[in-house]
């Protein structure tokens, strides 16, 4: 999941701009993050502003621009986020942690939480999987009532394919690192393509510049933009 930086609380007439309704925030978390959901990734014109602790939880954080993301309405809808719970201490989050770390993505459009975690970097991890059902899968028993209507699995085997089908051309010189990153901008996953060119690094250092908003310190530009720690002060869980 790619790691994101928020902007600052926007500022209007010399106070914090309130947004209502919510869904007013949408234009400045587009400028910020692109037109991208935080969750699964998928490039989209028609994103919802989500709240990370729904209005169910606490109300008081309805007009809070740090309680906003972007997010596809099936990742925020009823079946998945939706109004679950959110303990903010106890699961990673795109703008809070480096959530590449938190999970592999593979072949076939399957997200798995890395395991190269243990403790609370791992829990933290499954919680956020959990959260948003990201493994969502036909086949997976942990989902036995899977709904069909729920493709998102489809849609990162798809952008898989699509990448691995570009990466000759890429190693032959027929394609550039502009092309390439050019073709995942316009379809989104950037996961899905950093996971497929993770052995070439002109193209996972304009994927980190290019797509907007993403953590640029999640990635280490001195060692080929390898994923990085992003709460290195913390050694409960430094992901």
């Amino acid at each position: 999941m790619r790691p994101i930086n928020k902007n600052p609380w926007p500022i209007e007439n010399g106070i914090p701009k309130i947004y209502r309704p919510p869904s007013k925030a949408k234009s400045d978390l587009e400028g910020n993050l692109g037109n991208y959901c935080s969750y699964c990734e998928v490039y989209s014109s028609d994103l919802e502003v989500e709240h990370v602790i729904s209005q169910n939880q606490d109300n008081t954080l309805v007009y809070n621009w740090d309680n906003y993301l972007l997010a596809c309405g099936r990742c925020n809808g009823k079946d998945n986020k939706a109004t679950r719970p959110v303990a903010l201490s106890s699961v990673h989050l795109p703008h809070r942690n480096n959530t590449f770390l938190s999970f592999r993505y593979k072949e076939g459009g399957y997200v798995i939480v890395n395991p190269l975690l243990s403790g609370h970097s791992k829990t933290n991890a499954e919680n956020l999987l959990d959260l948003v059902c990201l493994d969502k899968i036909p086949g997976n028993p942990k989902y036995p009532k899977l709904n069909l209507n729920d493709t998102r699995w489809n849609h990162r085997r798809i952008a898989w394919e699509y990448a691995k089908r570009k990466l000759p051309d890429y190693e032959s010189g027929i394609l550039s690192a502009n092309d390439i990153v050019e073709f995942a901008l316009q379809r989104g996953f950037f996961s899905v393509w950093f996971s497929v060119y993770e052995n070439h690094t002109p193209v996972k250092k304009l994927l980190v510049e290019l797509f907007e908003g993403t953590a640029k310190n999640c990635f280490d530009d001195i060692n080929g933009y390898q994923p990085i720690n992003r709460n290195t002060g913390n050694p409960i869980d430094p992901i």
